[in-house]
């Protein structure tokens, strides 16, 4: 049985499908104890703060969903000898993707999924763009390589059932777009006119805070873009693992076209 954390999210929903598909029990944490599953799914209400209880459990998709990697030594720990299968984020605070990886490569069996930007990201957009047709932010000539997150999904999947032991994955989107580029590409799927406008720190903290980002992210965001190369390393990891090309962003948007609506007047 595998044990998949923060099975309600982006990723960790389609990583229990694909692992239902292939007949494969799943037991499925969330902090969300009412949330529905594929029949056999055993769901364990949960949250990584607090002792996990690991019985019966062969291997776990551990996805790291907070701010502080405070608890993570100590999940690591209780995972023990079974496989670990780790999604590193950026975003957390004091525990860079290199120190999160360093520490789960400690474990008997371990494989590390390191994502460029998560093609999710741009849902952070979707409130200014159901009120009208630009995006106001920073940094716009940063080039991102925005990653569809079925993609993530089944570079971890592949990961547990072929017992990818000992491996770190650096996956990307199939190609780097600047964040002006990406509200084009937006635009162009859905339709519509679409515009970046550029904001010095100061006003775009604020708009990120009215797009509804955490505080104690924003600050954490920002510090990482400005030093982020302009251009982001494109692989072909994702093709290699699954044998199926990295999905486009354009694809991804056509997937979320409904989120990017127009609100009524």
């Amino acid at each position: 049985m595998i044990l998949v954390t923060g099975a309600t999210g982006n990723v960790g929903r389609q990583a229990v499908d694909l692992l239902c598909a292939a007949g494969v029990p799943v037991r499925a944490m969330t902090r969300n104890g009412t949330a529905t599953f594929p029949d056999g799914v055993e769901v364990a209400p949960g949250d990584l703060r607090d002792p996990l209880d690991l019985q019966g459990i062969d291997a776990v998709f551990l996805m790291w969903p907070l701010h502080t990697g405070d608890a993570l030594p100590g999940v690591l720990e209780a995972i023990g000898g079974r496989h670990v299968v780790y999604l590193g984020s950026g975003g957390v605070r004091g525990l860079s993707m290199a120190d999160q990886a360093a520490l789960v490569s400690r474990r008997p069996a371990w494989t590390v999924v390191r994502p460029s930007t998560f093609a999710v990201n741009a849902r952070w957009w979707a409130r200014q763009l159901r009120a009208g047709d630009e995006v106001r932010g920073t940094h716009g000539d940063l080039a991102l390589a925005m990653l569809h997150e079925a993609d993530i999904a089944a570079v971890a999947v592949r990961s547990l059932l072929d017992g990818l032991v000992g491996r770190t994955f650096d996956i990307t989107g199939p190609e780097a777009l600047t964040q002006a580029e990406q509200v084009r590409v937006i635009g162009e799927v859905l339709g519509r006119p679409l515009r970046w406008v550029e904001l010095p720190r100061a006003e775009a903290r604020a708009q990120l805070l009215a797009d509804g980002l955490p505080e104690s992210f924003v600050d954490v965001l920002l510090d990482v873009y400005a030093v982020m190369p302009r251009c982001a390393e494109v692989t072909t990891t994702v093709e290699e693992v699954t044998g199926r090309p990295a999905r486009t962003f354009a694809e991804w948007v056509s997937d979320h076209a409904a989120e990017f609506g127009r609100m009524p007047v």
